[in-house]
């Protein structure tokens, strides 16, 4: 089983993250700030 190199996957999810985040992307996650995200890092 190949595995993807860190570097790929974290450019892959700041792809992910600029596409939700962006115009037209999706509305909640644009509202979100690090402090409204801070009581999701427990879970």
């Amino acid at each position: 089983m190949a595995t993807e190199d860190p570097g790929a996957l974290f450019a892959r999810l700041l792809e992910v993250m600029t596409r939700l985040r962006g115009e037209g992307g999706c509305p909640w996650d644009r509202e979100q700030t690090r402090d409204s995200l801070k009581p999701f890092l427990i879970e």
